[in-house]
């Protein structure tokens, strides 16, 4: 990176491609409410930012030009992260209510005397891997796009 260079953060952009892909994180937090749903909300849980990420290049190319690569790539980070911490602070409210009905009264919320399968270090895991993860969705489909793969 040369010195003096800065990237453009779209904030119209994000804020028009960013309400499909925080519903999406969203819903994911909320599955943490069954014990059932727990493999796919974990898998949400990952596949949302990526999507965050993706569909931001999708939103931007349908307005106008695609943006610039780094430009993309740091703008799609910021959305991956902000699905992250939507899915994340779902997560740790709707967590340890699907656990108490597990474990049949036992589980709780975390310093209330019960257990907890997620806690604050888990949130900022939550918006850090989605950050990585909306730079790699929106990279990876600006790449597509470049390379003639998608049209």
């Amino acid at each position: 990176m040369q010195s003096g260079q800065q990237f453009k953060i779209d904030q119209p952009g994000l804020m028009k491609a960013g309400l499909i892909p925080v519903i999406v994180g969203a819903v994911g937090g909320l599955l943490w409410i069954s014990a059932s749903l727990w493999t796919i909300a974990g898998l949400l849980g990952w596949l949302a930012p990526i999507f965050g990420g993706v569909w931001y290049i999708m939103t931007a190319r349908k307005s106008g030009a695609i943006p610039a690569q780094m430009d993309g790539l740091v703008n799609g980070a910021i959305l991956g992260a902000v699905v992250g911490l939507v899915f994340g602070i779902l997560a740790l409210i709707t967590a340890p209510i699907g656990l108490n009905s597990l474990t049949g009264g036992f589980g709780g919320l975390a310093g209330l005397g019960g257990y907890s399968v997620f806690g604050i270090g888990d949130l900022i895991a939550r918006v850090i891997g989605g950050a990585i993860g909306g730079a790699v969705g929106a990279f990876g489909y600006t790449y597509l796009v470049k390379s003639g793969t998608i049209k």
